[in-house]
Order: C-alpha cells, then sequence, then structure tokens
C-alpha cells in the first residue's frame, strides 16, 4: 500500500498512512505481546524496517536507525518500552517503591522495589517487564510528576535512542558504564 501511494502522496502524507494503518497494529495488545515471543518480535521489526525503508525510498540494505529518527517513529521494543512504562505510571500507584520498602535513602529510592520471581509466567508478565523497563530510566524521567509531560519526555528520549531490542535497553546503563571506564582507562 505505501509503495503504491508514495509516488502520489507527500511524506507527510505517507507517515500518517504509516501510523493509521500499521503502529495502530503494532501498538494493539503489545502489553501482552511484547516481552514474550523473540522471534515474532524479530519478525514484525523486520517488517517495521522494510516499511521504513519503503517510506524513506532507501535500499534494502540500508541501516534504519537514523531513518526512525528521521521520521520521528519508534522502533518496535521503543513503543513497548513506551506503552509498558507509561501503563506503569499511570495504572501501578500501588507498587511499591524503594524507599517505602526501606528507610535507607539510596540513589534507588525512586525505583519500583522488586518482586521474587519464582515462575516463568511472572517473569514475562505485564507488572514484572514493566518493573524492569521502568527501573532502567534515566532519574530525570522518574522525577516528573506530570503524566502528560512524562510521556513526551520518554518518546524524545526513545526517538533519540531508537532501541532494537528490549535487552539492549535493560542493559544500557552497564554498557554506558563500561563505556566510561573504558574512555577514562584508554585516556
Amino acid at each position: 500500500m505505501i509503495k503504491s501511494l508514495k509516488g502520489i502522496l507527500s511524506p507527510y502524507m505517507i507517515r500518517n498512512i504509516y501510523f493509521t494503518n500499521f503502529q495502530a497494529l503494532l501498538r494493539f495488545g503489545i502489553l501482552f505481546w511484547g516481552g514474550r515471543g523473540r522471534e515474532l518480535s524479530k519478525r514484525i521489526f523486520r517488517i517495521q524496517k522494510r516499511v521504513i525503508r519503503l517510506m524513506s525510498g532507501v535500499r534494502s540494505r540500508t541501516s534504519c536507525r537514523q531513518l526512525f529518527k528521521e521520521l520521528y517513529i519508534l522502533t518496535l521494543a521503543s513503543l513497548y518500552i513506551f506503552e509498558i512504562t507509561c501503563f506503569i505510571r499511570k495504572y501501578c500507584q500501588s507498587l511499591e517503591q524503594n524507599y517505602q520498602a526501606h528507610q535507607h535513602n539510596t540513589r534507588r529510592k525512586l525505583d519500583i522495589h522488586v518482586k521474587t520471581q519464582k515462575t516463568e509466567l511472572y517473569k514475562k508478565s505485564v507488572i514484572n517487564m514493566g518493573t524492569k523497563v521502568y527501573n532502567n530510566l534515566p532519574k530525570s524521567l522518574k522525577e516528573i510528576n506530570d503524566y502528560k509531560v512524562f510521556k513526551k519526555e520518554l518518546k524524545i528520549f526513545l526517538l533519540f535512542q531508537s532501541f532494537y531490542s528490549i535487552d539492549v535497553y535493560i542493559h544500557l546503563k552497564m554498557f554506558l558504564l563500561f563505556v566510561l571506564i573504558y574512555t577514562l582507562y584508554v585516556v
């Protein structure tokens, strides 16, 4: 559909068609299927990248990381992170934060207290995945009180990073720490 309309419509209209026909389908139920199947997510992400390349008019081997940023479109992983974080922030005020679990003033006091995981079903649940994802947010985002401002800033953060997988997002802080230590050691 996008391929046939690309020559007729403006890039703005093509982008709107993407949001109404493609991203709407991605967002439907992503809270429940987004953290479950890696193989399914990989196939859907490949289709998303193919659509992005069609919209941009580039070759099939071109990297899409910059194209996602230029088009202001979230990757599948970033869309999942956005949806699950907004869900946790909006509906799960009953989840215990670290400063409520103990009296110590730690740098992780704004994180959600992690419950012990006994089953695979709980490990992949919306609450557990949402807790992991929320706890990996930058501190500046967690400190925002207004929900609308939080959503806007979160989307900007995710657009700038353009995550290709949830694992990359979850291990981002470790990677950045490694890069920092490496640069300090080399310099």
